[in-house]
């Protein structure tokens, strides 16, 4: 069957305001003053389809857009990347999420977040069965931050992108909405790669373990299972298969987003037709890439600049 798109990211944009070397206790204070700061487009599905389409995906976000001020500059941001916005969907009563993201003295970041209102949360038939058999994969961001989609919402989209044998590839966030760690159990029959950092993992499992985690994702239908590990890289689990990745040596400058880019260039290159253990190392470098800048999607140019970190980049050697 031939498909329009490689892979359709479906999710959330929202505006993200950076501010660079903020000390820890800043909240305490009357004034902290930051080293840069500057405005730029942030959320699972922008960050994950901009990773593709510079890696040389034909990628297509799927996201909802308003038509305010925050709404028209995060569109005109994705006119500037190689991107089909074919699906991007336009709402003039949609009121944009934004974001503060203060990047700490170490390189990890902290969020403080302004939700949209619910004109700018997809729902299920925003994804029509058309959009999903056109596509050789669907990425869901944020499983926990949906509100339109999140429960048996998502578990309907993915059942049907999987009728059309279309890979559904999955990540979650922190459950913002608390909906419970139980909420997406119905979602799990039907995802191809479940791909979580190892904390939002152990509130969607209760275990703390690598192997139990993703044995309890695998008990419940899931096929396969990357955990993001952060520094020390990831870890991939199906029914016969077991391993580690270990990541790069780097110096973090900026955290946020890298996990949006793992599970970009892990897409990229498991439709690439690559080993899986390829895909993981490719995953790891992207991840590990985009922490050496500043935003959640600033640093990978393209596919050849992702192979050339990975050669002149030392790996951690993790005794596991």
């Amino acid at each position: 069957m031939d498909r329009t798109y490689d892979a359709v990211c479906i999710g959330c944009i929202l505006q993200d305001i950076i501010i660079t070397g903020i000390a820890q206790d800043a909240l305490s204070r009357d004034t902290t003053e930051g080293d840069s700061a500057f405005i730029t487009s942030g959320g699972d599905a922008n960050n994950e389809s901009i990773t593709l389409g510079r890696l040389g995906s034909h990628t297509a976000p799927l996201v909802k857009v308003g038509y305010d001020s925050i709404g028209d500059n995060l569109y005109s941001i994705l006119e500037k990347e190689p991107l089909d916005l074919s699906l991007v969907i336009r709402d003039e009563k949609a009121e944009m999420m934004m974001a503060i993201v203060v990047i700490k003295t170490d390189g990890e970041r902290s969020f403080l977040v302004k939700q949209g209102n619910t004109a700018c949360h997809l729902v299920p038939s925003d994804i029509s069965d058309e959009i999903l058999k056109s596509t050789r994969a669907i990425t869901v961001g944020s499983l926990f931050c949906l509100p339109g989609l999140d429960g048996p919402g998502i578990a309907d989209v993915l059942k049907r992108a999987r009728s059309f044998d279309t890979v559904t590839i999955c990540d979650m966030t922190y459950d913002i909405n608390h909906i419970g760690p139980e909420a997406m159990l119905c979602a799990y029959p039907h995802i191809d790669y479940m791909v979580p950092s190892m904390e939002e993992a152990t509130y969607a499992t209760g275990e703390t373990e690598p192997d139990k985690i993703a044995d309890f994702f695998l008990s419940r239908g899931v096929k396969n299972v990357v955990l993001k590990l952060g520094g020390d890289g990831c870890f991939f689990k199906n029914a016969s298969e077991r391993f580690f990745t270990d990541a790069y040596e780097i110096t973090p400058v900026d955290t946020t987003g890298c996990g949006d880019n793992f599970l970009g260039a892990f897409t990229h290159a498991l439709l690439k037709g690559w080993p899986i253990r390829e895909c993981t190392d490719f995953a790891c470098a992207a991840g590990s890439l985009n922490a050496t800048a500043v935003g959640a999607h600033h640093a990978i140019r393209d596919e050849a600049h992702v192979r050339a970190f990975m050669k002149e980049t030392p790996r951690k050697h993790l005794n596991r």
